[in-house]
This record gives C-alpha cells, sequence and structure tokens, in this order.
C-alpha cells in the first residue's frame, strides 16, 4: 500500500487544488467550513478517513470523494473524521451549575402537580458523556423521578460514536475535571473502566441524526416539542449560512420559553432572532425562544452544586423553592390553544398543534377524544403513539404502534418506530423483525421518496437510519 502522503501517478491536480475543491464539496453537502487557513486540518482529517474509505492515498481519496454520489452512510463517516468528539462529563460547569440552580427549578416548579414532563436534547452527543451527565443532573434534582415523564434524546451523526454512547462504559479520560460523587456514585467499576447505572442509562435514548441535512422538528425523530437543546462544540465546524439554518431548525424545535445551550464562541451573530434571545448569567450566555427581555443579568450567586460532594439521599418532600433570579426567567405560561368542547369537532390537527407547543397531557386528550370516531385509522394511532414516545411512557406508546400496524401491516413508519422503541426496550428480536419489514417496504419505494407520515425524511435516509439501528454494513 503507497504511503498517504504520497500523489496517485499523473495527477492532473495538485493537492491544494483538490483540497480546495474539497473545502467547496464538504461545506456544500454537510456545511462544514474550512476556510484557506484550515485546509491543513482537511489534509489531516482526509488522511485518517481515506484508510476507512480503503484508499493508499489521499488524493485518490480525494478525487472518488468528489467524482461519487455518496450515500448518507458514506457522508456520516466523512463527518465524523472531520469533527472531533471531544467531550467529558459536565464538560463546562458553569453551564450545569446555572441548570441546576436557575433554569431547571424554575421548569420544574411551574409544572409540579400539573403536567410533570421534561424533554431535554443533546445534539451531537459525540460518545454520550453529555446526555448522561443531564440524566445524572435531573436524578439528583428531581427526588419524585417517577412520577415524572422524562425524555432525554441524545443523536449524533456518527454511528460509532452512538454505539460506544449506547453501551455506556467509560475509561477515566472522561471524568476528568468531573465532580468525583460522578464516578462514585452513579458508576460501577468493570476492570480498567466504569458502566453507567442503569437507572441513568434508561433515561436516554440514542439516535442517528444529521444535523445538515436530516428533517427537524419532526416526529420521526422525536426532535419537537423540546424544553432544552444543547448543541455544543458542532456549530464551529459549519459555515455561517448552515450554522444559521441549524440555529434556526433547533430554535423551532423548543416549546416557547424553552432553551438552546450553544458554545460562545460558535455563535453567529442570526442567532439573534426575534424570538430566540441571549440570557446573560455570571459565566455564561443562553438563548430562550419567546423570552421578551434581550437580557436578563441575574445577581451574584454562589453556583454549588454539580462540583458538591456526595448527593444527599433523595427526601419525600418538595423539591427546594426556586431562587428570585430562577422565578424571574420562570417560562411565562403559554396561551391556550382553542379546542372546542368534548363532542364539538376536535381534530388530529389539534393535537399536532398541542403536542408541537408541549402540551403533550391536552393532545393526548384530544387523540383519545378523535380516535374512538375513526378506530380503523392507522395514523391516529400512529399520532397517539408519539405523543406518548414523547411523554416517555414507552410501553403504552410500542401498544398504540401494534393497533396502527394490526389495522395496516404496510405502515412502513409505524414498523420504523416500533423497532426503535423495541430496541431501546431491550426486545432486540421483535425489534428486528419490524425493522426488517419497515426497510422491505421502503426499498420499494425510489430512495428521494418521502414515505407517508415521514415529514419529509427519504425512503433512502430511513434505510440508512435502520442500517446503522442493526448494525449492519450497508443496503445490500
Amino acid at each position: 500500500m503507497r504511503s498517504l502522503s504520497s500523489h496517485p501517478t499523473g495527477a492532473a491536480e495538485s493537492r491544494p487544488a483538490l483540497l480546495a475543491r474539497l473545502s467547496d464539496f464538504v461545506e456544500t453537502r454537510l456545511g462544514l467550513h474550512f476556510p484557506p487557513e484550515r485546509l491543513g486540518d482537511l489534509e489531516r482529517a482526509i488522511s485518517s478517513a481515506a484508510s476507512e474509505f480503503g484508499f493508499a492515498t489521499i488524493d485518490s481519496c480525494i478525487e472518488w470523494l468528489l467524482a461519487t454520489a455518496l450515500s448518507h452512510r458514506q457522508i456520516e463517516t466523512l463527518a465524523s473524521h472531520l469533527t472531533v468528539g471531544e467531550t467529558y462529563f459536565f464538560r463546562d460547569r458553569r453551564v450545569f451549575d446555572i441548570l441546576e440552580t436557575q433554569v431547571l427549578p424554575a421548569i420544574i416548579d411551574s409544572r409540579r402537580g400539573r403536567d410533570q414532563h421534561l424533554r431535554i436534547w443533546s445534539a451531537a452527543c459525540s460518545s454520550g458523556e453529555e446526555p448522561y451527565s443531564l440524566a445524572i443532573l435531573l436524578s439528583r434534582m428531581i427526588p419524585d423521578l417517577n412520577d415524572w415523564e422524562i425524555s432525554i434524546l441524545a443523536t449524533d451523526i456518527s454511528p460509532v460514536s452512538l454505539k460506544k454512547a449506547a453501551a455506556g462504559v467509560y475509561g477515566e479520560w472522561s471524568f476528568r475535571e468531573t465532580p468525583r460523587w460522578v464516578k462514585e456514585g452513579c458508576f460501577k467499576k468493570r476492570e480498567k473502566k466504569f458502566e453507567i447505572d442503569p437507572r441513568i442509562k434508561r433515561m436516554v435514548t440514542f439516535s442517528c441524526l444529521n444535523l445538515a441535512e436530516d428533517p427537524y422538528p419532526a416526529i420521526v425523530n422525536a426532535a419537537r416539542a423540546i424544553d432544552i437543546i444543547f448543541c455544543r462544540n458542532v456549530l464551529i465546524y459549519f459555515s455561517r449560512d448552515k450554522a444559521e439554518t441549524v440555529i434556526r431548525s433547533l430554535s423551532r424545535c423548543l416549546v416557547d420559553g424553552g432553551w438552546l445551550v450553544v458554545s460562545p464562541v460558535e455563535v453567529p451573530s442570526a442567532v439573534m432572532l426575534p424570538h430566540l434571545h441571549p440570557v446573560r448569567f455570571p459565566g455564561a450566555v443562553l438563548y430562550r425562544k419567546g423570552a421578551t427581555m434581550e437580557e436578563i443579568i441575574p445577581r451574584t450567586t454562589t453556583l454549588p452544586a454539580v462540583a458538591a460532594a456526595m448527593p444527599k439521599p433523595a427526601d419525600t418532600g418538595a423539591i427546594r423553592e426556586p431562587s428570585e433570579v430562577a422565578r424571574a426567567v420562570r417560562p411565562a405560561e403559554k396561551p391556550r390553544v382553542p379546542v372546542p368542547a368534548a363532542g364539538g369537532g376536535r381534530t388530529p390537527d389539534q393535537a399536532r398543534l398541542l403536542a408541537d407547543q408541549g402540551k403533550l397531557a391536552e393532545a393526548l386528550a384530544v387523540c383519545a377524544e378523535v380516535i374512538p370516531d375513526d378506530k380503523l385509522n392507522p395514523t391516529l394511532h400512529y399520532l397517539q403513539a408519539t405523543i406518548l414516545q414523547e411523554m416517555g411512557r414507552t410501553a403504552e406508546a410500542v401498544a398504540a404502534l401494534q393497533r396502527a400496524l394490526y389495522i395496516d401491516q404496510e405502515f412502513a413508519i409505524a414498523h420504523f418506530a416500533l423497532g426503535h422503541l423495541l430496541q431501546g426496550q431491550g426486545r432486540r428480536r421483535e425489534a428486528g423483525k419490524h425493522l426488517a419489514k419497515a426497510c422491505s417496504l421502503l426499498q420499494a419505494l425510489d430512495d428521494d421518496e418521502a414515505p407517508p407520515q415521514a415529514e419529509g425524511m427519504s425512503a433512502g435516509r430511513l434505510i440508512e437510519l435502520i442500517e446503522v439501528m442493526q448494525g449492519s454494513a450497508g443496503r445490500g
């Protein structure tokens, strides 16, 4: 095998010219930006990717990339080499302290005793340290956690990273700058590694999602009606236009009053949207959807909790009273969607609208009213299942999807969704049957054709997601 640094014989273009063309390609296809001063970084990344793609030289790999209609799977492989998944538990402790002392208490307090649900999305989650940190934080903050519907969605473009994240096993390097109690209280030592507690692990759902290409918000990937989105250390790789597009899409995934957490060095001016405002805390800036003020500067406080010693045993009383600051940034009560009284013509569209606004209990109630009038409509049972899934009621969501498939056994998206949920429950044999059926149905469509209820996601992309879930190597 020839050295990766060598040029193929008779190359028509110089290495700089090839890299410049590749830079344009990468920006167009992935949204990742490599200006002239970063072409050295691009060359090093392609050196690593060339081996995985089976090429002996960088130049031959670049020429192939430029001449080939790459699949989503190949794009994801390329992207995994172009970005650095550098992470560890409770990275940037200031952000987690702000969440614990100010943002989360406001949300929890506003929903306690009423609609007790919370949805968080860790976008570009890499190997999983960030979403698991969020799960650990919530388990610490909410003593009656079993009475809440908690959903933590964790997505990444890299199937390799997602596989590691789903395993939940980490080495010492993942705990650098992490409070000692995290490792001692939430992990079990296994030889030289540490495996996360199953109760924490069950709080997180991992899924493959390409921020640059896949549609969101969308039911099919559960990326909607989110309270808090973490999207850190990924926008720095995007071009300005692509970063703006991603931020706009992420903001649509948030409920009114929801929060977007990004790294300060990667926020383009485009983030200053009319409905997304910066909220300034000591040492960090978060962005809030629908805030009425562009800037909230809390009084100086001691931000303690993540850095504290072992967490106290959960008591049975109410959580601590939120501080004045937390009350100051509490999401305002959102206007109710006008819904006719029972028997007055409720519709599935009203259920979807309520779900999009994060009013999941109300959306579910509408489903319960409309389904009896059209029991043999599989899309109504599918809609009910997606709402139940967002509420964390997985067993009921599975039952609703089974009802949809009893009515229509050719409902590809229902097979896909059911396979995904069953896999998350560890029921891999049953999951495999539904994923295989979904794949078979999708293969009957053109690659760029979107099946019903897929919200624009193409059959080809869904097949590739199924292959990631199954751990297969190709479409075949």
